[in-house]
């Protein structure tokens, strides 16, 4: 029985894109919650054989911390799965003037802030994660909100205040990866995704980023994103997050670009993946 690591407590998207996977390929695979992103990482191969991380949002970007520990760690992305996100606030209050204190995830605040803008007297508290900030409004502390992930609000009715929808899009999704310390299997019935890390392309070398995008366009293969992370060892040292259409090492055009490149870079792969 597979267990899979994942941002707890109970209730969050994470836990969504958990039982998503599952549905879809493990129905005996068991969630194991962890407090923070880093505890996640942590767990899988130790606890866990599998973990589920949110990776980039629609309205908020790339989570950073996950780009920076897939740089620190050699697990391999083996899925993606793209979780509809909304989100409602609910408070100990008679009203929205009432709030004194407002709980928010980290990455929540960049999909609420044009909400989040409009209470000015409230002051926003930072937490790890969605579950947590619904957790500390359940005490029942009088002045005190959360934003709060929309299906958890449908789940309790014990707040005296509440608003449905306070997310700043209609059209927000979050993308979940399903990391593994092995890889799997190639399907040719499947579309694939590789995501790669260039370690070094800024690193004293001109030209050398565009001398790798170059490389990707002459052998027609399309690019869906690049993010760069500082090295965290020097200002102006970064990594080169890239994700690619297709497969590695099983589609030839793609192999041949990335050995190539790794014969000038440091190049990492972190997986090449389907959708969930």
């Amino acid at each position: 029985m597979n267990r899979i690591a994942t941002l707890g407590p109970a209730g969050t998207f994470s836990e969504l894109a958990a039982k998503k996977y599952i549905e879809t390929f493990d129905k005996s695979a068991e969630i194991t919650f962890y407090s923070t992103i880093t505890k996640v990482f942590n767990g899988i191969s130790k606890e866990c054989e599998l973990g589920i991380i949110p990776i980039e949002n629609t309205l908020d970007g790339y989570v950073q911390l996950t780009l920076d520990l897939l740089s620190q760690t050699d697990f391999n992305i083996i899925y993606e799965t793209v979780v509809p996100i909304q989100f409602s606030i609910v408070s100990n209050t008679l009203g929205i003037s009432d709030i004194k204190k407002i709980y928010v995830q980290f990455k929540t605040q960049g999909q609420c802030y044009n909400f989040l803008e409009q209470v000015t007297n409230a002051k926003v508290i930072t937490t790890e994660s969605n579950g947590e900030s619904f957790q500390k409004v359940e005490r029942g502390i009088l002045g005190q909100a959360a934003i709060i992930p929309r299906h958890m609000l449908k789940a309790s009715n014990k707040f005296s205040f509440n608003i449905e929808n306070v997310t700043d899009s209609e059209e927000n999704d979050t993308r979940f990866i399903v990391l593994s310390k092995d890889t799997i299997k190639y399907d040719i019935n499947r579309r694939y995704k590789t995501s790669i890390i260039v370690m070094d392309a800024a690193d004293n070398k001109p030209g050398a980023l565009s001398k790798i995008l170059n490389e990707f366009s002459e052998k027609n293969i399309n690019l869906t994103s690049i993010m760069s992370r500082p090295t965290k060892k020097a200002l102006g040292k970064y990594y080169f997050f890239i994700d690619i259409d297709g497969h590695y090492p099983e589609e030839k055009s793609v192999k041949e670009v990335i050995d190539k490149i790794s014969k000038n870079n440091i190049v990492k792969v972190l997986g090449s993946y389907s959708l969930v």
